[in-house]
């Protein structure tokens, strides 16, 4: 049964049966897109509109002048970058030339929008974590969660703080419960301590990562001790801008964060992002991120940044998603089509996408940071590529990466 999304007010299901019945109807979003910066050639539209600037000065020199801005914001501290908000268009192009000419300025970009691109009553429609062969599935086609937990079940094991950085989180659900850190997340769209999800993409990304497991409510998260840390960047249209998301990974390495998911991609590359980037993997973050959902072959952005762990997605038959990007520079492969997960507000729905293929690497990575505190990220990632199941090419592929995701073995790694 399917509902165009194009319907307005209600849908009704109605369903026979006899007093005492229980039904369990989850829902089904066709594509749940990872957050998209804006491509090549709609950035090329927007700069002629684009008011603000994001500055980095050099090290050691100061900026002599913000060049009339009407407000100065400082976006990362730690790394020099400002945020110049300027009348119009023009003025900023003319205050971008400038800087551009000064000998205090490392680079000048335009800030650029961003915007979105997809026991327990659902653990038996969870394949990627248990694949039986259900729906023309492949069985023994998931990440080995089941032997996973078997495996640590004795072992002591930590709380990770793992960053979500996307809509935020709505932490109200029982699945929830003791899971989301709001007081160390921020809401750098609506300038709040409380970055709560008005749109939904980082509520089905955070409980692919930490719903609870085994507690009747609704599905099973990954990682059991598991924290997330919500970084709100996008609005309640799934729209925001660079200079939020560079402030939102410099908020999660100074919240402690363990892990940052960036389930984000778009085709144009940005060097303030970049910047914070760097600065994370300096703090020893390991950083996760969704290669796009273009199905082409080049990865989007940041997923082909040097700094983090770029994931693609497959489906119930260990094959590519028809729609993940893939190419030079993919780390890895997991499940990422039909991944069921809540909604902003608390709705159980299946959705596809790169977005959802990142949590799960960034959910087993946490994994052995609980085992192993004081493991390195490099380790980790390391960890995690040679653990996953080779698929494709013998070794490497740009198709498949190191593989797909292997929860189990790379657990088998932590001594």
């Amino acid at each position: 049964m399917y509902f165009p999304l194009s319907w307005s007010g209600r849908q009704y299901l109605v369903l026979e049966g006899y007093p005492g019945d229980t039904y369990s109807v989850p829902f089904s979003v066709s594509r749940y897109e990872p957050i998209d910066v804006t491509s090549s050639s709609a950035v090329k539209a927007k700069t002629n509109t684009a008011t603000a600037l994001i500055v980095q000065t050099k090290t050691g020199m100061v900026r002599s002048s913000s060049l009339g801005a009407k407000t100065v914001k400082s976006v990362a501290p730690e790394l020099r970058l400002e945020k110049l908000t300027y009348r119009s268009a023009t003025e900023a192009k003319a205050a971008r030339q400038k800087f551009e000419q000064s000998s205090a300025t490392a680079y000048v970009e335009y800030d650029m929008p961003i915007q979105a691109f997809g026991a327990d009553a659902f653990k038996k429609h969870q394949w990627s974590l248990l694949n039986t062969g259900q729906k023309k599935g492949l069985k023994g086609a998931d990440i080995g969660l089941t032997a996973m937990q078997k495996r640590i079940a004795k072992k002591k094991l930590s709380t990770t703080l793992v960053a979500v950085i996307d809509s935020g989180v709505n932490p109200s659900y029982a699945d929830f419960a003791g899971k989301v850190r709001m007081d160390l997340g921020y809401d750098f769209v609506n300038r709040s301590k409380t970055a709560w999800d008005d749109y939904g993409h980082g509520s089905h990304v955070s409980g692919i990562i930490a719903a609870g497991t085994d507690n009747t409510y609704g599905m099973t998260g990954i990682n059991a001790k598991a924290s997330i840390i919500p970084i709100k960047v996008l609005d309640e249209n799934g729209v925001g801008y660079t200079s939020d998301l560079v402030s939102g990974i410099n908020h999660a390495v100074k919240k402690g964060a363990k892990v940052i998911n960036l389930s984000l991609g778009g085709d144009t590359s940005s060097k303030a992002v970049e910047s914070a980037l760097s600065y994370a993997k300096s703090k020893n973050v390991l950083i996760v991120a969704a290669s796009g959902n273009a199905g082409k072959k080049a990865l989007s952005y940041p997923a082909r940044s040097k700094y983090v762990l770029s994931v693609g997605a497959t489906g119930r038959t260990d094959k590519r998603a028809s729609f993940s990007n893939y190419g030079t520079g993919l780390d890895l492969v997991a499940p990422g089509v039909s991944i069921p997960s809540y909604l902003a507000d608390g709705e159980l729905a299946f959705a596809s996408g790169t977005s959802m293929a990142a949590p799960h690497v960034a959910a087993v990575a946490s994994v052995l940071y609980s085992l192993k505190p004081s493991i390195k990220a490099t380790d980790v990632e390391n960890i995690l590529k040679k653990s996953a199941k080779d698929l494709g090419s013998k070794g490497y592929d740009t198709t498949y990466g190191s593989g797909r995701l292997n929860a189990d073995r790379a657990a088998s790694y932590i001594k």
